[in-house]
């Protein structure tokens, strides 16, 4: 099982990012007498709820890397047949794509970040302008 679960990730890693890239793809211009026109609103509106479906997936892809990353290591000493049960895990995740992570991410994973978001935006909001400012004095030459 140790085997089967890295290879389960890739493939899930592999799905996110086609679907992404299949989502990002805009719909379809429509051609009416030799016109054309602008996307119809169903198509533009299942777009919309693709591209929630796969940030959601991403969400929830993230959220359980920081968790392989930072705690599995601890909890795996302690759950016989974790691999097992992880297996499981990332089955779920690949067979239900968006509409298993929707709900986990709006039952699961909002609530708990949800009291956080102010500060998780200022510190972001603080590592982009540093960035910035570390990007804009390496690309000035020196003389």
């Amino acid at each position: 099982m140790a085997l089967f679960v890295p290879i389960l990730r890739m493939f899930m890693l592999f799905l996110n990012v086609w679907d992404t890239f299949k989502t990002l793809k805009l719909p379809p211009t429509r051609i009416r007498n030799g016109k054309a026109e602008p996307p119809t609103v169903r198509s533009v509106t299942q777009r919309k709820r693709d591209l929630k479906g796969c940030l959601a997936v991403w969400i929830l892809w993230c959220c359980f890397s920081v968790y392989e990353r930072h705690i599995e290591p601890l909890i795996s000493l302690f759950i016989p047949f974790y691999n097992e049960f992880k297996a499981l895990v990332i089955l779920f995740m690949i067979f239900t794509r968006a509409r298993g992570a929707e709900p986990l991410f709006l039952h699961l994973i909002r609530p708990i970040l949800r009291p956080y978001t102010k500060s998780i935006d200022s510190s972001l909001e603080l590592f982009r302008l540093i960035g910035d400012l570390l990007f804009a004095l390496i690309s000035f030459p020196l003389r």
